[in-house]
């Protein structure tokens, strides 16, 4: 769950200066909040001399919609050692489509011409060229087994700083296969996928001249 719950992390927050009274030290109060549901998956596959990790993450929330696509493949030379490829990744809040049931027994999206990055690595993991690209993307999940549901609430203050925690969510495994970025992926490559809603926020304060 809390897995699913950080690749929504950067989906929307807003961020509130407060006036402090004259002669106190400033302050800053962040908001964060998801209402919504999700979908994610990974999927590997390898060889003797190449292999590819894809991952898609898809949530839509009060806020907008939001697809994470990410397709990596390295070569490998003869003792097994990386020795580079190329990661192709795009991260749109429109030109999609994505339908997740609150039961969560299906999932899908689907997007054709989004904009994307292509990047060249090295034997390091280091980009040594980057250009832009488009790529299609079309995603199906499936529920498998029960529904799991979490809750909790944390608060935590030191000086000059707190953060109150809030998650009510449901989770759910499910089975997860179409194409990415040219790559078909399917239950043979699959790695983990699964199927949620989330309804969380998060509240910092900080206060003094470290803000």
């Amino acid at each position: 769950m809390r897995r699913a719950l950080i690749g929504l992390a950067v989906a929307a927050f807003t961020v509130l200066a407060f006036a402090a009274p004259a002669g106190a030290a400033s302050g800053q109060v962040t908001r964060f909040s998801f209402h919504g549901t999700f979908a994610d998956a990974f999927w590997f596959t390898s060889s003797a001399t190449s292999f590819t990790a894809t991952s898609v993450n898809v949530s839509k929330a009060m806020q907008g919609s939001e697809l994470f696509v990410d397709n990596f493949t390295g070569n490998l030379d003869k003792k097994g050692n990386f020795t580079g490829g190329t990661d192709t990744f795009a991260d749109v809040t429109s030109g999609f489509s994505v339908a997740i049931d609150k039961a969560l027994t299906s999932g899908s999206t689907s997007g054709l011409g989004l904009p994307a990055t292509t990047c060249t690595i090295d034997a390091f993991g280091n980009p040594i060229s980057c250009s832009a690209t488009t790529i299609d993307v079309t995603v199906a999940w499936t529920g498998q087994g029960p529904i799991t549901r979490s809750v909790f609430n944390d608060h935590f203050r030191t000086a000059g700083f707190s953060e109150t925690d809030h998650f009510n969510g449901t989770d759910r495994a499910a089975t997860a296969a179409g194409t990415v970025a040219g790559s078909t992926v399917g239950a043979s490559q699959l790695q983990f996928a699964d199927l949620g809603f989330t309804n969380s926020g998060t509240t910092t304060v900080c206060i003094g001249t470290g803000c």
